[in-house]
């Protein structure tokens, strides 16, 4: 009888337990704004999780929240994602990340961010951070010199390289030092013109003068990139080369770009998720380093400013908009 009531006893703990284990996993998804680079990243975790064993609406279900841009709204979005008892929180960018990081500190949170999640605050370092905070991060600067010898590849003269950016913003204002030695490096000149303003901005590129083996690279900067349709049409005006730093700027109208591939880092969060869901710890799991960068190549840019890509080059872009 002992033993029945032992095996009875056991049975009824386990029980619950085993329902717990087969309840639906529930992902929040919040983003500031929903551009090519989260929904591809979006489109890489539900590919990802499904190819694990997950089926939306059976055993996993999202719960999305898109601000689109509005900067007061994204703390709220985080709120009620907790409202609605998610499992894991699921981000992209800056300010959705430490949106979530504000709201909560017990429900993990998993990003994806295209710069150094060090430098913009949101870890101390991959292994030392909140306890309930793990992602994917591109740490884009550290391409710099390869996207600068990628834009010698594509424009054999170039000499100098012109690059805006926010003067009043601490990070781009050390992007900009970095690209400068990168750039003398490998033997190119900078000019670097800080602006305050979108208006500024727009004054400074439009009296430009056009020098042979002169083009515009960019780096990370909300302000410049706000602009980036005044950029990319002045540019082409001007004849101008354009290096960017994502596949959706060269989408866009840029002559190049190259950076993360989104959607794989898409996946590689899926799978942090998936062991989170299996019951690891975010602390365990340290910060994972986006894994696939991409070269974007613009025919259409080229030829209207009478760039010839070479075949090489082309056999190593990833993709090519004709």
């Amino acid at each position: 009888m002992r033993v029945g009531f032992t095996l009875i006893l056991a049975i009824l703990i386990a029980a619950p337990m085993s329902a717990l284990a087969q309840a639906p996993a529930r992902v929040g998804i919040l983003v500031q704004e929903m551009e090519r680079a989260q929904s591809q990243a979006i489109r890489g975790l539900s590919e990802e999780l499904k190819r694990l064993g997950y089926r939306e609406r059976k055993n996993l279900f999202f719960e999305t929240r898109n601000v689109k841009g509005m900067r007061a709204a994204i703390q709220p979005a985080a709120r009620e994602l907790l409202e609605k008892n998610v499992n894991v929180i699921f981000t992209t960018g800056t300010s959705a990340t430490r949106a979530a990081m504000a709201t909560t500190k017990d429900i993990p949170v998993v990003f994806v961010y295209p710069g150094n999640p060090i430098a913009a605050g949101i870890v101390k370092s991959p292994e030392e951070r909140a306890k309930n905070v793990t992602g994917v991060a591109a740490y884009a600067g550290q391409t710099t010199e390869k996207r600068l010898a990628l834009f010698k590849e594509i424009v054999p003269a170039l000499q100098k390289i012109v690059i805006f950016y926010d003067i009043n913003n601490s990070f781009a204002r050390d992007s900009f030092k970095r690209t400068e030695s990168a750039a003398k490096n490998i033997g190119l000149q900078t000019v670097g013109y800080g602006v305050k303003s979108a208006d500024e901005l727009k004054t400074t590129f439009a009296s430009l003068h056009a020098e042979n083996g002169t083009a515009i690279f960019q780096i990370s900067d909300e302000l410049v990139e706000s602009e980036a349709e005044f950029l990319f049409a002045t540019a082409r005006t001007k004849k101008l080369a354009t290096m960017f730093n994502e596949e959706s700027w060269a989408i866009a109208g840029a002559l190049a770009a190259y950076g993360p591939n989104y959607l794989e880092m898409g996946r590689q969060a899926a799978r942090l998720i998936d062991s989170i869901i299996k019951g690891q710890k975010p602390e365990s799991l340290p910060v994972e380093r986006a894994s696939k960068f991409d070269l974007t190549l613009n025919y259409r840019t080229a030829n209207f400013i009478g760039v010839r890509f070479p075949d090489a080059l082309l056999k190593k872009a990833e993709k090519v908009i004709r």
